[in-house]
């Protein structure tokens, strides 16, 4: 009677351990511009990072997500709250990681959209070329169109000094 106890919990726990859901970084990533608009999606994308994320990609995506919690966050205490904290979460990662291009453009992205009173625009330009001069070198080709193909319909709504001229969309498209 005791083995199969003991069988019994063995199993469930191994089974338990088992579920734990993987870090899809590459659907990760492509939901990063729909989870904007969609709060179930960032919700599932944000809690599957919470528990799973283990590298620097990862956890750059996490701070991602938990900034972009803040959007659908409806009281505005809570919604600057969780904004200050993804993005101190994503400026400790970029200290520790200064050549991270997904953070690089992760910081960017976000910079570009929040909103001016946030007062977290001051590393627009510098992403930008960083992103104009590094994306060629991202290993992962998925991730690099992925990158470049956000950067190019970005460009449209941007103004001023973000904008990407014909020459930096030909350096990205590398």
């Amino acid at each position: 009677m005791m083995i199969r106890v003991v069988m019994t919990i063995f199993l469930m726990t191994v089974t338990k351990a088992g579920l734990g859901q993987q870090v899809n970084i590459d659907k990760i990533r492509k939901d990063y511009a729909e989870a904007v608009k969609d709060e179930e999606l960032c919700e599932h994308n944000f809690d599957i990072l919470t528990e799973e994320a283990k590298s620097t990609t990862e956890k750059v995506y996490l701070a991602a997500y938990e900034i972009l919690m803040a959007k659908h966050m409806g009281n505005p205490f809570k919604k600057i709250s969780q904004f200050k904290e993804g993005k101190k979460h994503l400026e400790e990662l970029i200290k520790n990681n200064p050549n991270h291009i997904e953070a690089r453009f992760i910081r960017w992205s976000v910079q570009v959209h929040a909103p001016s009173f946030l007062g977290y625009k001051n590393n627009i330009i510098d992403d930008k070329n960083f992103l104009v001069k590094n994306l060629h070198k991202l290993p992962n080709e998925e991730a690099k169109l992925i990158i470049y193909n956000y950067l190019k319909g970005a460009n449209p709504y941007l103004k001023g000094a973000q904008i990407f001229s014909t020459n930096e969309l030909k350096e990205l498209e590398k």
